[in-house]
């Protein structure tokens, strides 16, 4: 009987060990479980974060920016009318054709030049905001300016006979306002659901783009005292600073 009490109080404390030691071994178990789930979840989420960033550079990179991508512009019933294909340095004016019309390059020296098909020199846009000048190809005379007044709205002037107002252009909800020296509406430039549209006199719809791009780089083409290439480097400078 002693023995056996004996082996007893022996015994006892090693099988409180051992279970000790097996709770302790099951609750590693359980915590390395619970761990790897937890790790495996987390890998998850960076792969569908990234997934999902990745998602959103590829949306991005599909509007056109201002070193680079095409705006189409479209008559009123839907047909092309013309095109803006922007480089780093510049743009292509192509007709409804994709043949060119004007070429226009912004030098070293920070100006545009404006060369037509033919790789001949028509004229500079000189000048950044609120300040640009309409020059012809010697750069010895001024033909235009088009000036940003204090109100943030806009004027075109023309230097033949010193600084004569041409036309106004008014910041409105919508987009913008062309008045004449009178005050006699001209045309409009709306920005509607995504929509860029250029209106005529009495409201109607000359051409649109529904391309990304901004509304004040769009006004040069509803100034009718300027040529063409002038609308298009005029654009060219615009857009360089409406980013």
């Amino acid at each position: 009987m002693n023995k056996i009490k004996y082996d007893n109080d022996i015994l006892q404390p090693l099988r409180e060990y051992l279970g000790n030691t097996v709770s302790l071994f099951l609750f590693a178990l359980i915590s390395i479980g619970s761990t790897s789930c937890s790790q495996n979840n987390t890998d998850n989420a960076v792969v569908g974060g990234d997934q999902s960033k990745s998602k959103k550079s590829q949306t991005a990179s599909n509007h056109t920016t201002k070193k680079n991508g095409k705006v189409k512009f479209k008559a009123a019933g839907g047909t092309a009318s013309f095109s803006l294909k922007f480089y780093e340095d510049g743009l292509k004016m192509l007709d409804e054709n994709e043949a060119e019309i004007t070429r226009i390059t912004r030098t070293k020296e920070g100006k545009y030049k404006i060369k037509d098909a033919n790789d001949r020199v028509l004229g500079y846009v000189t000048g950044n905001t609120p300040k640009f000048k309409i020059k012809d190809s010697s750069q010895q005379s001024t033909l235009f300016i088009f000036q940003r007044q204090q109100d943030g709205d806009w004027k075109l002037e023309t230097e033949d006979v010193g600084e004569q107002l041409l036309c106004k252009i008014g910041k409105r909800d919508y987009g913008w306002k062309i008045e004449s020296a009178s005050k006699k509406e001209l045309g409009k430039v709306k920005n509607e659901n995504g929509r860029i549209s250029i209106r005529g006199a009495n409201g109607n719809t000359l051409f649109y783009t529904n391309d990304s791009f901004s509304g004040i780089a769009v006004v040069p083409f509803t100034l009718q005292q300027l040529t063409k290439p002038q609308q298009a480097a005029l654009c060219a400078a615009l857009n360089s600073e409406s980013n």
